[in-house]
């Protein structure tokens, strides 16, 4: 199991076996200046939960799931929508990685083309009954299109189950 620390904002972990196994899956990143891994706040709670990462705080108490979860709370009030959507993901066998901005949160690879090719979507988490206005949905369209990603829209529900929704913008003149 690999052991990593909460420190200044920041979960990470030395470089070993088990995070170069981890990073091959697509979990967490290098941080080069350093040589330590970093790993993201979903990302995290994901290992934390299904026991294959150990999170030490500060302190130097091992944080469980819940209390890793609120300690991350205090960092990033979106914290819980985003890992919904993180574990929903990765539980379709997606690899997930932080998107662009807190909106379009995740970018999410084709299965089994990690490493091969870049992501193929940007995510936008949503809890549900949240509006948006149309000007937000062009912008993360337009955001979308530069980055030759496709956009989905992923609402989460007060069950917490993620639908997800492909947005793209529609020409009507030739129609």
């Amino acid at each position: 199991m690999l052991e990593a620390r909460l420190r200044e904002a920041r979960i990470e972990a030395e470089k070993s076996d088990e995070a170069i196994k981890l990073l091959s899956k697509g979990y967490g990143s290098e941080d080069q200046p350093s040589s330590l891994m970093t790993y993201s706040y979903p990302e995290a709670l994901y290992l934390v939960e299904t026991e294959r990462m150990k999170v030490i705080s500060a302190s130097g108490e091992e944080l469980d799931f819940n209390k890793l979860l609120a300690a991350l709370e205090r960092l990033d009030e979106n914290i819980w929508r985003d890992y919904v959507v993180y574990r929903d993901l990765r539980e379709r066998n997606y690899v997930v990685k932080d998107g662009v901005n807190r909106e379009l949160r995740f970018r999410v690879f084709e299965r089994g083309k990690y490493g091969e090719e870049p992501a193929k979507y940007l995510v936008a988490p949503l809890m549900e009954g949240r509006n948006i206005s149309v000007e937000k949905m062009i912008e993360w369209l337009s955001t979308a299109r530069k980055l030759r990603k496709e956009l989905v829209i992923a609402v989460i529900d007060r069950r917490n189950e993620v639908i997800y929704y492909k947005a793209s913008i529609v020409d009507l003149r030739n129609v």
